[in-house]
């Protein structure tokens, strides 16, 4: 099973889904659509990250529930998965929301892959599938939602979401919002889980 859940981790990953999704996105024709959905995925991104600075750089955390910050596999996943399983789906409404579905199964499950993987606690993946499907929904509260994107923009979008992590393999976000956090708290290390 740890395999399961580590290839439902990797479908996460913010160098797959930020690549996928803003190609996409930009293909679309201008709506209020798309710039919502850029919106809410900007602001789940960059409310992940602050609280992951805020533990990781000044240990600011909820230890009674092991909150440390949002995990970002559950909060990004939730919020690209569903919007994109919506637009591939087409137009009819009963295809939007299977799409709309099956993008939220695939969320929770890689939500729940970060529990068994000692990656996150419980209260980190539910607050950041909460947080993710909250800017999913509001995303597609926007009306009309766009017709399906043509099958050469998919094509396009999923190989750079498959080709561009493959680029730099060693670089990990992880790593990034750590030497961010050591660089704006002016410490040498980071807090880390049950070091406060």
């Amino acid at each position: 099973m740890p395999d399961v859940w580590k290839l439902l981790s990797s479908l996460g990953d913010s160098r797959w889904l930020l690549p996928m999704i803003a190609i996409l996105l930009i293909s679309l024709p201008r709506s209020s659509f798309k710039w919502r959905a850029l919106a809410a995925i900007a602001l789940t991104a960059a409310l992940t990250l602050a609280s992951k600075l805020a533990y990781m750089g000044w240990g600011l955390g909820i230890a009674d529930i092991d909150f440390t910050g949002f995990s970002g596999h559950a909060a990004m996943s939730s919020a690209i998965y569903p919007v994109a399983g919506t637009l591939l789906a087409g137009t009819p409404r009963p295809a939007r929301i299977a799409g709309f579905s099956a993008g939220t199964i695939l969320a929770l499950l890689i939500g729940w892959s970060r529990i068994p993987l000692h990656a996150h606690s419980v209260s980190e993946v539910v607050a950041g599938l909460v947080l993710g499907l909250s800017a999913a929904a509001w995303s597609l509260r926007s009306k009309p939602l766009p017709a399906r994107p043509h099958a050469w923009i998919l094509a396009v979008s999923l190989a750079a979401g498959l080709t561009l992590p493959i680029a730099p393999p060693h670089l990990r976000t992880h790593q990034i919002v750590v030497e961010l956090a050591k660089w704006l708290s002016g410490r040498p290390v980071v807090m880390q889980r049950h070091s406060s």
